[in-house]
Parts: C-alpha cells; structure tokens; sequence
C-alpha cells in the first residue's frame, strides 16, 4: 500500500516538473510568450491571419491563399478566439504541445536506462527548445512533436517488449499520421519509415495477417482525423483549391528548381538537408548519432531495423525537396532519447561506482543548473523580451492605421509581417502577402491591388516603390535576429484625411 501511494506521488511529481519544464521553456524560448511584444516570425503571422480570415467567414485556399495544412489553420482560429490581436492562445497550444513532447521522450528514455531521474529530459528540452531550429516558437513541426513522440515511443516499445503493435497504438497513431498529414505532409516521412519496419517485422514473424489488420485500424484513425477536414471543405465546395494549392502547388512549385538532373540534384538536396540539421539542431544530430551507437550495440536486429526505417524516411522526406530552412531539422529532435539515454547511463554508472552521495547530488544539481542557463543565454529570441511595443514598426503603424475608419490593410511584397495581427485586420486581399512560391498570380494580384488602389494602407519591407495612388507616410527600423530591416507605410492618397486625423 506504502508502495503504490509513493508510486503515485513520483507520477504527480514527474507530471507536475513536465509541467513547470513546459511553461518555463515556452515563456523563454518562444516569441509567442507574454513576455515578448510579440512573435515577429512571418510564418507565425501567416498561420493567424488564416486562422482569423478563416474565423471571420474566409474560405481557406479560395478568400485566403497559404499553402500549409487545413489544420494547422484551424489550430490558429482556435488560438484567435482565445486572443484575436496576440499571440496567446498559440503560446497555450506551444506548452500544451512541449509537455506531452516531454511526456513521451521521457518514457522513450526509460525503455532504455534504469533510473528514473529527471535531469536527462530537462537537459533535452533546453537543448531542443534552444536550437536554431527552433527559430521563434509557432513552427508546424513543434506542434507536431508530441505525435510523432508519441508513435517513436509506441514503435520501440512495442519491439523492445516483443509484442505486436496493440491496436489501441495503432488506432492513435493512424489519427496522428492524419493529423501531420493535413499539417504539413512532408513530415509523413516518419509514418512511411514507420508503416515499411513494421511489414517487415511481420514478415519476418510470419504474421502477414497482422499486417492487414493493422493497417486497417490505422486507415480507420486517418478517417477519423480527417473528418474534420473533409466537412469543412465539403460545406465550402472548396475541393479542388485543396488539391492545387495544399498539394499541387507544394509538389510542383514550392520545390527550388534547377538544371541539376533529378537524381542528382535530389542527392545534392538531401547534403544541403544534412548540413542544414548539423548547424540548426547539432544536439539532435548528436543525439540520433549516439542512439544508432547504442541499439547497434545493445539492441536486437528487430530495433535496429525499426530505428533505421523511421529515422532515415523522416530525414529523407524533410529534405529531398530542395529547402533547407532551419526549422524542418526540428522534427529530428523526436529521435534524441535512445542517444541521451546512452549519456545518462555513463554518467550514471561512473557515479555509482564512486558511491559518493555529494558528487551524486552535485552532479544532478549541475544538470539542472545546465538546463536553466542553456534555456536563458542560449536562446537566442531572448534580444527582444521586454522590449516595448512602441518601438517595434507594427505597434507604431497601428497607431496610425487604427485612428481611421475601417482601414484595409496589404502587406506587399514580403512575408507576413504581422502587421495584421496587431490591427486585427482581417484582410480582403487573397495574396494577403508575398509567399516563397514561384506563383505569377500571387504578383499580379498585389500589383493590381496598389495600382487600383484597393487597401487603404500599404506595409512594405527594405524596399520604398513609388506608387501612383499611394504616399509614404511613417517609416521604422526593426531587428529580426542579427538582421535589421525598414518598414514603409503607405496611405491611399484620395482617402479622407480629416477622418485619418480626427
């Protein structure tokens, strides 16, 4: 009885760390914090101002183009409801995502090392969350690491335990591979290496029939997820713009394009990718590094060949695309637990056969004073707390765009600024911003904007164009990281003043 209450007590105590672990890094590390102005990362700006258009009666890829997942919209339209002009409700959604992450590399952690203790996971999530990688908080691979956690741990448990894959798993998986698959599909690498291990530990059990079964429940968890998804472009009658902007337009154009051969330029692709991963997540790097050290060592052919499988499909589909932005190695991250795991039990065994209980106590002190100071001076975001609002061009044009009477707005010629998000403008302008898509109509659609005249205020970036219809009227500098850029505000010249200034 003693013993089942402590065993409660431990869960408790470990639930409540991942907790405190989770809202700390999140407060830290991501731009979506209260503690900064606001998260000045244009993909994040893109992924609200959808969510808002969308919350405000826009038909996705048909009023509003952007050619992310349907549900990473919808996640942003949930965050607009908690807080229509900040980034708080995505801040919400970011702890919630970073504790279940947590939750599932710790009990990855443990199908490997003995101890139980803490520190390993809080030295994980500082080094994770502090990536290059990781850039301003709000990626679409972040809000997709709990998942894909969640079916690694599934995966190894269920081979280091010699068992089938429990239904239930199969189940949850399946709707999590539906889930990524309308967030952003490039990331159904990890289900494809997941999927291609498992046939062939059923084949090599002999259990074909396992293979069907299985792979109907996870087809059943892709419906149930997709349901969703499948109604609300239903109601719209908005199939078709589904179809070429989220996978057409991904496939064919968001691709870099090149004289190379395919096969070639495919291989040269995928070295730029592992490039990318070494400078933007060295620490996952070394952490994959270490656990193909240790299952190859340790572990049974059956682990080896589930391990391999899911990790190179993962890295393969990320990358063999042709971009290599920093944030898509974030998802490699998933992989980190069998290689800390290697760590922790060296430095484990080399203190209990010191048996010294302060060098003990000292080590474990140290690795949480690691991680508080990894998460604070390491993160590189860390310019902009506190800084305030005025200071940064979005508040200072809302000021001015805010005292007239239903403003338009464009952002013209770059990414979303957040420009929208500050004024709560919901934008009329279905290129509502420049894109990194080779798309002409986006082009044409701007210009035709601002040479008609149809946004009362233009926003653009380090470049000040001379428009017919258009005067500049407010200009301000602002940091991104090392990089400092000029915005210009334009007001329509045949609009009201007096309304502008009363």
């Amino acid at each position: 009885m003693i013993s089942a209450k402590k065993g409660v007590s431990v869960r408790i105590i470990t639930l409540v760390f991942f907790i405190l672990a989770a809202v700390f890094t999140v407060t830290i590390c991501s731009k979506s914090s209260p503690i900064y102005p606001l998260n000045d990362w244009d993909d994040p700006n893109c992924f609200f101002t959808v969510g808002k258009a969308m919350a405000n009666g826009k038909i996705l890829y048909k009023d509003i183009f952007e050619q992310k997942g349907p549900l990473l919209y919808m996640l942003h339209m949930l965050a607009y409801q908690i807080s229509a002009k900040t980034f708080l409700g995505v801040y919400f959604i970011e702890i919630i995502s970073c504790f279940f992450f947590l939750c599932f590399s710790y009990k990855t952690i443990l199908l490997f090392s003995k101890g139980k203790s803490l520190e390993p996971i809080a030295l994980l999530c500082a080094f994770v969350f502090t990536s290059f990688a990781f850039c301003s908080g709000d990626s679409a691979e972040e809000l997709c690491l709990p998942l894909l956690s969640y079916s690694f741990y599934t995966a190894l448990s269920c081979v280091k335990k010699n068992k089938p894959l429990p239904f239930s798993h199969a189940l949850i998986s399946g709707i999590w591979l539906g889930a990524i698959l309308w967030i952003k599909f490039t990331m159904l690498g990890f289900y494809i290496g997941f999927v291609i291990a498992f046939i062939i530990l059923y084949i090599r059990q002999k259990n074909i029939r396992r293979i069907w079964s299985s792979a109907a429940v996870m087809i059943a968890g892709i419906i149930i997820s997709s349901i969703p998804i499948i109604i609300y472009f239903l109601k719209y009658n908005a199939f078709d713009q589904l179809i070429e902007v989220y996978f057409y337009d991904n496939v064919f154009m968001y691709t870099t394009g090149s004289d190379i051969p395919p096969v070639l330029r495919h291989i040269v692709n995928l070295f730029s990718g592992l490039l990318s991963f070494f400078l933007n997540n060295p620490f996952g790097l070394l952490c994959l590094i270490l656990g193909y050290i240790r299952i190859f060592r340790k572990e049974s052919i059956q682990l080896r060949i589930v391990f391999t499988a899911i990790t190179v499909s993962t890295f393969f589909f990320s990358f063999v695309g042709g971009r290599s932005y920093a944030y898509y190695s974030l998802v490699m991250s998933v992989f980190a637990p069998p290689g800390v795991s290697l760590v922790y039990d060296i430095v484990r065994k080399k203190l209990q056969d010191k048996n010294n209980k302060r060098l003990t106590a000292a080590v474990k002190t140290g690795a949480y004073a690691l991680s508080l100071a990894v998460t604070v001076f390491m993160c590189r975001n860390i310019y902009l707390v506190f800084t305030p609002k005025q200071e940064l061009p979005q508040f200072r044009f809302n000021k001015i765009i805010s005292a007239a009477e239903n403003p338009t707005l464009l952002n013209y010629g770059f990414l979303d600024g957040g420009f929208y998000t500050v004024s709560g403008i919901v934008p009329d302008c279905r290129f509502f911003c420049e894109l990194n898509i080779e798309l002409d109509e986006m082009y044409e659609v701007q210009n035709e904007y601002v040479k008609n005249g149809k946004a009362v205020f233009v926003v653009t970036k380090d470049e000040k164009p001379e428009f017919e219809m258009y005067e500049c009227i407010d200009q301000a500098e602002s940091r991104y990281w090392s990089q400092t850029s000029t915005y210009y505000l334009y007001r329509l010249k045949s609009y009201n003043e007096s309304a502008v200034d009363s």
